[in-house]
């Protein structure tokens, strides 16, 4: 790995700062789309060109209006309903820190372990969960509502899936999530083991929340059947149209029936921190688990 002098550090890391001020100084509502992406056909190099050459490479290849937040009213249709936010600045700089240490948080007392139990103690007392929970940082929603649907696995498949695996099972499991929750909680239940033939799709009402009656009858009519009902995956604020379920009601659902209840608030749980929606997303404190995804209404990259 190549030795760097203080020199070259100090002159390649203007040339990033300067580009980060390019890109993302000066009017932050000036109007600009984003453009069509070029495909990169660059072969394997075979040996190490001068950096400078690789940050001007970056700032050419740079797509106007991709480093900002772009109400939806300026996007083509096209992409109707996609949201990219800007970093916040000083996460900007916070990750540039983060990239040089790069530490090894598989052990040890490395500050960023302190950092993310931190994070998470902040995490804790927004959802309003006790103090006995637990979480962690991984890589974006997905991963977070893959993880949170594991430990429901471990904790409500009725056997030790760790050392019986799914086939110690003595009935089938069933998962229940809306027509309108995120494809990752259907592909986190295949990745899980448990198959499509496991998820129960519930119908949604005229304002695209899961029908909770919908959801105690599934259930009901599953635990008749000898079906052991696992998990129900609950949104507050889909994609689609940004519902929010009636997540007070399905906790009630849950409780009653025994059922773990995962909530996907990958963008909408900043949201509980308004007047006008702190009450409605008041019922996540009553999870078992929840996805947040902070690089959207948060900014963090």
């Amino acid at each position: 790995m190549k030795t760097w002098t203080r020199e070259e550090i100090r002159r390649v890391g203007h040339l990033v700062v300067d580009l980060i001020a390019d890109s993302r100084g000066g009017d932050r509502n000036a109007a600009g789309l984003p453009g069509r992406a070029r495909r990169s056909r660059a072969t394997v190099p075979v040996r190490a060109g001068p950096a400078e050459g690789a940050v001007a490479r970056r700032g050419a290849c740079r797509i106007p209006g991709i480093d900002r937040a772009v109400p939806v009213r300026e996007r083509p249709s096209a992409l109707l309903g996609l949201g990219e936010f800007a970093a916040a600045m000083m996460g900007v700089f916070a990750d540039a820190l983060a990239a040089a240490m790069n530490p090894s948080c598989a052990g040890g007392n490395h500050a960023a372990v302190h950092v993310e139990r931190q994070v998470i103690n902040w995490f804790r007392t927004m959802l309003g969960f006790p103090a006995s929970s637990m979480g962690l940082l991984v890589s974006g929603g997905s991963m977070a509502t893959l993880t949170g649907l594991a430990v429901a696995r471990h904790t409500r498949a009725g056997i030790d899936v760790r050392e019986a695996g799914l086939r110690g099972a003595p009935q089938p499991f069933a998962f229940y999530l809306s027509s309108e929750a995120h494809g990752c909680a259907r592909k986190a239940i295949e990745l899980l083991g448990f198959g499509s033939a496991s998820i129960r799709t519930i119908p949604i009402d005229d304002d695209y929340r899961m029908r909770v009656a919908a959801l105690d009858a599934a259930i009901a009519d599953d635990r008749a059947r000898g079906v052991r009902p696992l998990a129900v995956v609950a949104t507050a604020g889909t994609t689609n149209t940004g519902a929010i379920d009636d997540l007070d009601a399905i906790a009630d659902v849950c409780r009653r029936h025994d059922v773990w209840m995962h909530v996907d608030a990958a963008y909408g749980r900043p949201a509980l921190l308004t007047r006008d929606y702190a009450s409605r997303l008041a019922g996540m404190a009553r999870a078992d688990s929840v996805a947040v995804d902070p690089h959207k209404w948060l900014f963090v990259p």
